[in-house]
């Protein structure tokens, strides 16, 4: 029987529950079979059975006896049956408390074997990081030889460039020397400047009045040749076919915003018909002095009704090429000694 119970017990709960549900239950059977002795009812009627053998007399004794024997038997198993009942509500307690057992102890069971498992993947994560941390230690312990290294190599420059800051020292107290001595040169050079300064600004007041009075020599002879030109001229211009009308003269235009000087003006005929004349005189001709005058022609032709003009230079001084463009431009050019 207690065999068949341990089987069933085992079927429903672990083995450490099922151990102390038999220990409750046998206790429990214990108690009632000590509530249930009947060695002394046996006793009771074997005494009866004797005394009916030895006398027929006892027999009414024996009823009441046996009659006050079954009743205290009968009332011992009425309170056994009670103490049945009341063994059988705790069982249905204990049962309770159990199945209440059972189900918290799952619950803690799983509740551990979770947090197991969340212990276990925390400690591969750890295991990782362990893992990692050391790679990073020995790569760190390799850049640190690395740069123990390198303090090394920069002890060594460091010694290096401490002899030779103790070299570029002494280098600096030798400059130092020098630089007084060249600071004595320079304040000597200073004086000598102050005094060649002076020199040259006497000799530059002296070049300014050269140059002013090489300014009224080169006028001088600017105007020496316009007026030669405004005498001779005509003569030559006949030899160009050309009749000068009264006398050639300078003559001032308002051009632009300035008044401008034509420094030969004047009006003749060639072939029966009036023609403009117009020149300049410059002591070396040149292409930009030739483009200004035939801008200040082009406008004096304009304001005189544009008539048929016929231009002249006269200059000391033509290179070829300045000929050449004096040819292309259609104006006739004399040398100031052709007007001796």
């Amino acid at each position: 029987m207690i065999s068949e119970l341990k089987d069933k017990i085992s079927q429903v709960f672990d083995e450490k529950q099922a151990n102390v549900l038999l220990e409750i239950v046998a206790l429990v059977y214990e108690q009632v079979l000590k509530a249930m002795d009947l060695t002394e009812v046996k006793n009771v009627i074997k005494e009866l059975a004797e005394a009916q053998k030895r006398t027929e007399e006892s027999l009414e004794t024996f009823k009441r006896e046996t009659t006050e024997n079954f009743n205290r038997v009968w009332n011992a198993i009425g309170q056994l049956t009670q103490r049945v009942d009341q063994l059988a509500e705790a069982q249905k307690r204990t049962e309770v408390s159990l199945e209440t057992f059972k189900r918290e102890t799952t619950e803690n069971f799983n509740r551990v074997w979770n947090a197991i498992g969340q212990l276990t993947q925390r400690v591969d994560q750890l295991t990782q990081r362990m893992d990692q941390l050391t790679q990073r230690v020995d790569q760190l312990t390799q850049r640190m030889d690395q740069l123990t290294q390198r303090v090394d190599q920069l002890t060594q420059r460091m010694d290096q460039l401490t002899q030779r800051v103790d070299q570029l020292t002494q280098r600096m107290d030798q400059l130092a020397e020098a630089q007084i001595k060249t600071e004595e040169q320079l304040k000597e050079l200073a004086n000598a400047q102050k005094r060649v300064e002076e020199v040259l600004a006497t000799l530059l007041g002296r070049m300014k009045t050269v140059e002013e009075r090489m300014d009224w020599v080169f006028h001088s002879i600017g105007f020496a040749v316009e007026d030669k030109s405004l005498r001779v001229l005509p003569e030559l211009l006949k030899k160009e076919g050309i009749e000068v009308k009264d006398k050639l003269i300078r003559r001032y235009y308002w051009i632009g915003d300035d008044y401008n000087q034509i420094n030969i003006f004047g009006w003749g005929k060639k072939n029966g018909e009036k023609i403009l004349i117009l020149g300049e005189v410059k002591m070396r001709a040149s292409k930009k002095e030739v483009d200004k005058f035939l801008k200040i022609a082009k406008e004096i032709q304009k304001k005189e009704g544009n008539p048929q003009t016929f231009l002249v230079f006269v200059a000391s001084d033509f290179h070829p090429k300045v000929e050449e463009y004096l040819q292309n431009k259609g104006i006739r050019y004399f040398w100031s000694y052709e007007l001796d």
